[in-house]
């Protein structure tokens, strides 16, 4: 035996790895003499059919078979368990926001320290999908298609004008479009193999289905998705607020002929919502209603998941894929925008979209790949305006790629490759460029106000807002997620307790596997949280603002990436450390344990803490407007209703349209009573309880009219009723001989 340079004893007739265990790392510290992570790297790239594990003693082989059960775990065995276990304990006490922060912040740095020994030492395998060798070929395009795209994308430009989607325009912007894949598409031209594989089933209509157990666990994680992301659809959230009176007008002018390319309301909306909107309106039968805006966002919400698994996949396999798709799919953040009503989840579809298009197009150097990417980059434009940051995401991949190895050969050919999806994507935009120019002040109205002085002027020096903007925003995954009570539950984490310590988990894999073994994939995937956070953190002039998970939603994408790479770890880990098959379904048990405490956690953090702080912060529009059609439909009239206006009440446009009549404003003032002293017909004017001096207005006006008061299950929305019968006032009309 000899002496180890760490005090440890050694063999040195052997040639494996020394493996010290937890007990003496922590002695090795208090020799100040600590035991120095292992440097040692053969090059071996490490692949799903390669996990590797430290070689054992031959005692330790023995020990192991005999006395199983009885043998003290190495450090190899436990390091992964403590990591979690003590990132776990820090993120549940920034949950609860109690006790002293630096005990959770020493904990997860502890944590942190754990998990990169962990995979420096190799107690999990890393996972990348196999990378196509051969360098990539150089852009081949057709000139006449090319020349074709660029004509009628010309005339696209020239045709929109009028900021209309009429006739022209789509076919020009269409005929671009087809013109630009066609004038680039690498091999079979798309949807070829598809028509084809149509007309094979005309000919002989037979349907077989062949799921395997891995197709079959996808299928079961998203249905649970789909159960999350439904449920309740209908009553939850149950009322509007004023940003979706204005959809519903955009709305409304789409079913009535109106095409606009950009919707000028409320400070300017790209155009996709509203015509989702308008087609589930139409083919669902829904109509003007909270319904089917909830239906559209929710269904992005829902496109959303396959591509966050098909990237986690392209990052890190496909473990990490699946553990992705199942958090984000009961994930509270993404549930709750979905489920809004408003463009939010429009940002994250286009984002993972864009991103797995780009890191597979990298992977497999598809020129193919990069001109989807560009269309999708494109579309996005066309969504929501945070996806504006999606370009510079974009671009950004590629210069990270161009800086590291896996370009090597193939630069040029990746910078062609970035052009050709800069031309799709413009192409794609080219009805929203006419309005750039036409209006500029509308496309960049609300960017202007929140990134400049156009609406205030700016709190504080622009870097100094700028920078503790991004500090704040990358706290919100664990400690605040912001103040806006319409797609969140203020001042909580943005994840939950389990994911949110995974996700940090998987940065620190992400990190060290970057230093490791320098690949492009992983320093895109850290970097892109603060770029896809920049909607929001740029909000300069308003930094209360910041951070705003609707403006921050594409970071679901990398953030849902990161914990599922530390979920995936614990498989690996359990297979690559215990010999007894038993025990290596350890790391899927706890995997599954994992996923189920989320859920419960999600679950409740939606469908009851979202839902009764919604129930309680908006106005009861419903009520009001239920009320207003149990009038017309009896007594009354819809147009002899009436909604006293009382400073920060109800929007009078949102009780129109609960009551079935999109268009009517129910808004009354007080200096309006008068008009309706000779009005015939019954009458129903609905007031706010503290409203006094209009309710006493109104008995002097209408002495015959009563009051009574809808009671609501929730404090302080009541609504009082003053109701005038028909013809009470008929000796006030003109003619009579009190007019006389």
């Amino acid at each position: 035996m000899t002496e180890h340079p760490n005090g440890l004893p050694g063999n040195e007739s052997s040639d494996e790895i020394f493996d010290p265990s937890v007990l003496d790392w922590f002695k090795s510290l208090l020799r100040l003499r600590p035991i120095p992570f292992p440097t040692a790297d053969n090059g071996q790239e490490m692949v799903p059919a390669a996990v590797r594990r430290e070689p054992d003693t031959a005692s330790e082989i023995l020990d192991r078979g005999r006395f199983e059960g009885l043998s003290l775990p190495s450090a190899s065995q436990l390091r992964i368990p403590v990591a979690l276990l003590l990132a776990l304990t820090a993120q549940f006490g920034f949950e609860l926001k109690s006790g002293s922060i630096w005990i959770g912040i020493i904990l997860y740095l502890t944590a942190a320290g754990l998990i990169a020994w962990a995979f420096w030492r190799g107690d999990f395998g890393s996972i990348w999908l196999p990378t196509r060798r051969a360098p990539a070929e150089a852009v081949i395009f057709k000139p006449l298609y090319l020349a074709a795209a660029m004509i009628l994308g010309g005339l696209t430009f020239a045709a929109s004008g009028d900021n209309r989607f009429d006739f022209p325009t789509l076919v020009f912007w269409f005929g671009s479009i087809v013109c630009v894949i066609a004038a680039f598409w690498q091999g079979e031209a798309p949807f070829t193999g598809l028509f084809r594989r149509v007309l094979n089933f005309i000919r002989d209509p037979r349907i077989r289905i062949s799921l395997s157990g891995w197709q079959l666990l996808l299928v079961a994680v998203f249905g649970i998705a789909l159960y999350f992301r439904f449920s309740e659809i209908d009553t939850l959230p149950p009322e509007m607020v004023s940003d979706h009176a204005e959809k519903l007008l955009d709305v409304v002018d789409v079913l009535n002929g109106r095409y606009s390319i950009f919707f000028p309301r409320n400070t300017g909306r790209e155009a996709i919502q509203f015509y989702l909107a308008a087609a589930t309106a139409i083919w669902l039968k829904t109509g003007v209603s909270y319904l089917t805006l909830k239906i559209g966002t929710v269904l992005a919400g829902v496109l959303t998941l396959p591509f966050i698994y098909l990237f986690a996949k392209e990052v890190a396999g496909r473990g990490a894929g699946l553990a992705a798709l199942a958090l984000s799919g009961v994930g509270y953040w993404p549930n709750v925008i979905s489920r809004v009503g408003l463009r939010f989840p429009l940002y994250p579809l286009f984002a993972a979209a864009a991103m797995y298009l780009l890191a597979r197009g990298v992977r497999t150097r598809s020129r193919n790949d990069f001109l989807l990417c560009g269309l999708v980059v494109g579309f996005g434009l066309h969504g929501y305006s945070p996806a504006r940051v999606i370009p510079i995401l974009v671009a950004v991949g590629v210069a990270l790629l161009l800086l590291h190895r896996e370009s090597r050969g193939s630069r040029i050919a990746f910078i062609s490759y970035l052009i050709v999806a800069g031309l799709a994507a413009l192409i794609v935009f080219m009805p929203l460029a006419r309005v750039a120019v036409d209006q500029p002040e509308n496309l960049i109205y609300r960017m202007a106000t929140r990134l400049g002085s156009a609406e205030r002027p700016l709190p504080g020096p622009a870097l100094q807002i700028f920078a503790s903007n991004v500090w704040n925003a990358l706290r919100m995954f664990a400690w605040d997620d912001g103040e806006v009570w319409v797609n969140s539950i203020p001042h909580r984490p943005a994840l939950d307790w389990i994911s949110s310590a995974l996700l940090h988990l998987g940065f620190v894999i992400a990190l060290v596997r970057y230093v490791r073994k320098q690949r492009w994939i992983d320093l895109f995937l850290i970097l892109s949280i603060p770029i896809l956070q920049l909607p929001s953190t740029l909000s300069l002039a308003f930094p209360g603002e910041n951070p705003a998970t609707n403006r921050a939603a594409g970071a679901i994408i990398p953030a849902f990436t990161l914990a599922g790479m530390a979920m995936a770890a614990l498989p690996a880990w359990a297979e690559n450390q215990w010999s007894n098959h038993r025990l290596r379904w350890l790391g899927a048990g706890a995997g599954l344990v994992l996923f189920i405490g989320a859920a419960r956690i999600n679950y409740n953090l939606v469908f009851i803490e979202f839902a009764d702080l919604y129930r309680r912060s908006a106005w009861n529009t419903t009520d009001a407007g239920r009320i207003i059609r149990g009038f017309a439909e009896s007594v009354g009239d819809f147009d002899t209703a009436h909604m006293v206006g009382y400073p920060h009440w109800m929007d009078t446009r949102l009780v129109g349209i609960e009551a079935g009549r999109p268009t009517l404003d129910y808004a009354i003032w007080p200096e309006s009573f008068g008009d309706l002293v000779f009005e015939p017909r019954a009458q129903l004017f609905l007031i706010n309880p503290e409203d006094q001096e209009s309710l006493e207005l109104l008995q002097f006006l209408f002495p015959t009219g009563s009051v009574s008061r809808w009671i609501s299950d929730l404090p302080g929305k009541d609504i009082v009723l003053f109701f005038v019968p028909a013809g009470s006032n008929e000796d006030r009309l003109p003619g009579s001989d009190l007019d006389s």
